[in-house]
């Protein structure tokens, strides 16, 4: 428990708001190096609704894109999937203890990261606030390095909510330039075959893969290969929102195509995020509560506080409460203020 205790307390003094998600990752890795020993680690973001990732980081060039990551995790079901340990307390999994010693039972493991890396055992934690994943962290060991512990597990769980409440911070910093195009590029679509190859693009595409975290050893960014892979197998719509580079949210939508030769092919579309849907994923960064979340968006609506009491049931003084609560949780001192954090 000490160790546990010394690794949350170490990262309780992370700066407040990191600078951008690659110094988060740092501020992450060292931590962590402290108390449990790794070969390989990769950090990552990923949408609060969805659970897909949105961003990687890795604490070195393994020499290959995403693209066998994002069919392992979102192919089918599979030891320590990052969403299924998202909903364990603590939601972390240590692959050796989870297989009862026999990782190789994990098809993650025994057909993409012993074969290709060499690595021998994985910890993975799922970074987790309120109920949603926000991110994740998985370590590697390799040949010679002992199995991860349970303990050392443990360790990694007890930190889930302070990462998570650090990237949300990351990602809505009040003070974040944005960066906006000189002319509107148009429509970004893209068509990704069953090998996550691109067989056609519009121009804007190109750009918006760049804004994304560009082409990694020529494969497309770790936030599209994901949403790709997902809808590719649960034969879906699917659906992410990002951060750009720029600074501006990108909503990210596939759908599998049809006809014929287009089985495994999926449509990826993306285009700035609604104010609407950013609002409710920043209010949900902020630790509102659902009904603290229906007063704000109904203020951010323009609706008075008659209008809101009318509409939730409330007395005109309960709403005023939440109101109180609100603005505390989003650091603002009036409505003006909090609809130009949010909207404007």
């Amino acid at each position: 428990m000490g160790g546990s205790r010394a690794l949350l307390d170490r990262l309780r003094r992370m700066p407040t708001v990191a600078a951008d998600r690659d110094a988060l990752a740092r501020t992450v890795y060292t931590a962590v190096a402290r108390h449990v020993a790794f070969d390989f680690a990769c950090f990552a973001t990923t949408d609060p609704t969805t659970g897909l990732i949105t961003w990687a980081s890795k604490t070195r060039d393994l020499g290959v894109g995403d693209e066998e990551f994002a069919a392992t995790e979102y192919g089918p079901p599979d030891v320590n999937g990052f969403g299924e340990i998202a909903r364990r307390r603590p939601p972390v999994g240590v692959l050796s203890v989870d297989t009862d010693g026999d990782p190789d039972r994990c098809r993650r493991h025994r057909e993409f990261m012993a074969p290709r890396f060499g690595f021998t055992d994985e910890i993975r934690v799922a970074f987790t606030d309120r109920g949603a994943m926000w991110g994740a962290l998985a370590l590697y060991r390799g040949p010679g390095d002992p199995p991860f512990t349970a303990g050392e597990g443990d360790q990694l769980g007890v930190v889930s909510t302070v990462v998570a409440e650090a990237i949300q911070r990351c990602l809505f910093r009040a003070d974040r330039d944005v960066v906006h195009a000189a002319a509107d590029p148009g429509p970004a679509v893209l068509v990704v075959d069953r090998t996550d190859q691109v067989t056609h693009l519009t121009p804007a595409a190109e750009v918006t893969i760049g804004e994304l975290g560009g082409r990694e050893h020529g494969q497309l960014p770790a936030s599209m290969l994901a949403v790709v892979a997902s809808t590719r197998r649960q034969e879906v719509p699917g659906q992410s929102r990002v951060l750009g580079a720029s600074g501006r949210w990108l909503s990210l939508r596939s759908a599998p195509l049809s006809g014929p030769g287009a089985e495994g092919h999926v449509v990826l579309t993306v285009e700035p995020t609604s104010r609407a849907e950013l609002s409710r994923l920043a209010l949900a960064a902020h630790g509102l509560t659902a009904r603290e979340e229906e007063v704000a968006l109904l203020v951010l609506q323009g609706v008075d506080t008659r209008g809101i009491a009318a509409s939730l049931h409330l007395s005109p003084h309960t709403v005023q409460d939440h109101l109180k609560v609100v603005f505390t949780k989003l650091g603002v001192s009036s409505r003006r203020e909090m609809t130009a954090r949010l909207v404007l």
